[in-house]
């Protein structure tokens, strides 16, 4: 059953506070994951390992994202992202179809493929074209950030990415970014005094952000010198792959 008139928005401007949500009971944010239940207006989601439930109504804005011929529903199974109040009101919805749910971490293949070998890879339908579900599938998986990323590059909103869109979206993925050139050639990039340590600003240089830099900080810098060398960067980088 519908919730609500079938319409799309692929690609939306608006950037939202993404801190860590709290219980429900006062406080709103982000819920993201695979729906479990759809009663009426209220949709049960499951996020971070519980179930949190939340409502829609005429005024929230749904994105369908990529469902070019699926019918524009919510169902349970679906997976979604959702703005919601402290009042449990959603005011932005994102819907895909169901994707895997386990962790997807590229392979070593995968690691040295060309734009175009990703993309050929991605389009297991072969219509030269790539969904939102082979794009979740075999290229990047997250109910939180997918979706948005995804919608920003569908620029031509039809729905899917053609091999230039999909360019531009591996740039904006840290396995991809990252692998595209060996540790040695990233600290000799980022090393901009060559004393062959990366301080606090040439790491966040390599960073591109400062989000979370204590954390990276200490996680890269394994002996606590305040330089990050060619080995603990190598070793930053494999972490980087591997929590993406």
């Amino acid at each position: 059953m519908k919730l609500i008139p079938p319409f799309l928005i692929l690609a939306l401007s608006s950037t939202f506070n993404l801190g860590q949500l709290a219980a429900q009971g006062g406080k709103g944010g982000i819920f993201s994951g695979r729906v479990e239940a759809v009663d009426g207006n209220n949709i049960t989601v499951h996020h971070r390992r519980e179930s949190k439930t939340f409502k829609i109504d005429d005024k929230t804005r749904i994105a369908y994202v990529s469902f070019l011929d699926a019918d524009k529903e919510i169902k349970a199974g679906f997976f979604m992202r959702a703005q919601v109040d402290g009042k449990g009101r959603c005011g932005q919805l994102w819907v895909t179809l169901p994707i895997p749910e386990e962790k997807l971490n590229p392979s070593a293949d995968m690691l040295a493929m060309t734009p175009k070998e990703l993309f050929e890879m991605a389009d297991s339908s072969g219509d030269g074209e790539v969904s939102y579900v082979e794009y979740a599938t075999a290229i990047y998986r997250s109910p939180k950030h997918g979706p948005i990323g995804f919608g920003k590059s569908d620029r031509d909103k039809s729905g899917t990415l053609n091999l230039k869109e999909f360019e531009s979206r591996l740039k904006g993925i840290k396995w991809y970014r990252v692998s595209r050139k060996t540790p040695t050639e990233w600290h000799a990039e980022f090393d901009a005094d060559s004393d062959g340590a990366l301080s606090k600003e040439e790491f966040i240089a390599f960073l591109g952000s400062t989000a979370h830099i204590e954390v990276f900080l200490k996680r890269a810098d394994k002996d606590s010198s305040g330089g990050i060398t060619v080995e603990e960067l190598a070793a930053f980088i494999v972490t980087m792959i591997d929590e993406e």
